[in-house]
């Protein structure tokens, strides 16, 4: 079974962990400031934001893939050609799918008016299927990097349900892991330093970190429902 736990102390002991991040954190950081004081104009926040978001991504993709391919190394190195090119190849990959079950549940949610609290249970449902199918044309790709493997609608059929459930888990473990954890030096930082740069600069590193072990704990997933379950199948 996957685990969060697992993830939190690969990532953190992989081989200059602590120095990568800071380095990803820095345009994290610098994205919050601009949108913090951009007094109206917010043109300069959208395009650091958007780039950063970009390189994450591939950041996140390497992550993953370094997990599934059983790497030494989890974190990718900081070389923006390698991580650009997985951000657009994953995209090209899992982006049309997204798309495609986006449009459709957000049409379905349209429908729906029943009473407040039914709408939003049957709206969560449906956005966590959405979830669900993205997770897993993401981790076919992320078997052997094609793009063609990510349309595999008949896996992507079978895997879903069981994704619903495990991202669902994913989530309430993340909230529980930050707490004595990142929740624990943020607050500490909080109370010797107050609001400014330096508990700022840490919220965009914990944010940064978690990343990281989202495609870490995403690796895991793929080696317990999508290689396992193939090579049993075998």
């Amino acid at each position: 079974m996957a685990s969060i736990v697992d993830s939190f102390r690969e990532v953190s002991s992989d081989h200059l962990a602590f120095i990568k991040l800071v380095v990803w954190a820095i345009p994290v950081y610098y994205s919050y400031e601009l949108f913090a004081n951009a007094k109206g104009n917010y043109s300069g926040f959208v395009l650091l934001a958007s780039i950063t978001a970009f390189f994450l991504f591939g950041f996140l993709v390497e992550v993953a893939t370094n997990v599934i391919e059983e790497r030494d190394n989890i974190l990718p190195s900081l070389n923006p050609l390698k991580l650009g090119y997985s951000a657009i190849k994953c995209l090209i990959a899992v982006g049309p799918v997204f798309l495609i079950f986006y449009l459709i549940v957000s049409y379905l949610c349209s429908l729906i008016n029943i009473v407040p609290w039914v709408d939003f249970a049957l709206e969560s449902i449906l956005w966590l299927v959405v979830s669900a199918i993205t997770v897993a044309s993401f981790l076919l790709f992320g078997t052997k990097r094609k793009i063609l493997d990510s349309y595999n609608f008949v896996v992507i059929y079978q895997k879903s349900g069981d994704l619903i459930l495990i991202i669902l888990f994913f989530i309430i473990q993340l909230i529980i892991i930050n707490i004595p954890t990142n929740a624990f030096v943020g607050y500490s930082l909080l109370v010797l330093f107050g609001f400014g740069p330096v508990f700022n600069f840490y919220l965009c590193f914990a944010f940064v970190f978690n990343v990281a072990v989202t495609g870490h704990y995403l690796g895991q997933v793929h080696y317990e429902h999508i290689t396992y379950n193939m090579t049993k199948d075998k």
